[in-house]
């Protein structure tokens, strides 16, 4: 059985890089947030399918929290919905984490998450 797929669509000018094309990703895992200010207790590891080259670094991973306070990391994997996408940098392999590591990650915006049909 094949794992749920889904479209994130990242925003422009304030709210995201601007040019990055529509993405599809899979759910991997649900990871630990750092004990710091402003970081959700929990985030989504999620895989590009395919990965893609951004400004000259490959993408293969990104992580997603919810954006908004009424939303849940099940919410969104349900419904979709409004959710802060971080960008794993090159070299950081997220598969072996347990807790997120702000230093493997760039904040890369708000996105809009849907479930693609199967």
């Amino acid at each position: 059985m094949k794992a749920q797929r889904y479209r994130l669509a990242l925003g422009g000018g304030a709210y995201g890089p601007g040019d990055v094309p529509p993405l599809t990703i899979s759910m991997v895992q649900v990871v630990k947030g750092p004990d710091l200010p402003d970081w959700q207790p929990e985030s989504i590891i999620a895989e590009l399918d395919p990965p893609i080259e951004w400004h000259g670094q490959l993408v293969s991973h990104v992580t997603l929290s919810p954006r908004y306070a009424t939303d849940t990391l099940s919410s969104i994997t349900d419904r979709g919905g409004v959710v802060a996408v971080g960008r794993v940098l090159p070299g950081n392999d997220p598969l072996g984490w347990t807790e997120l590591i702000p230093s493997a990650l760039h904040y890369w915006g708000v996105g809009t998450l849907c479930a693609l049909s199967v």
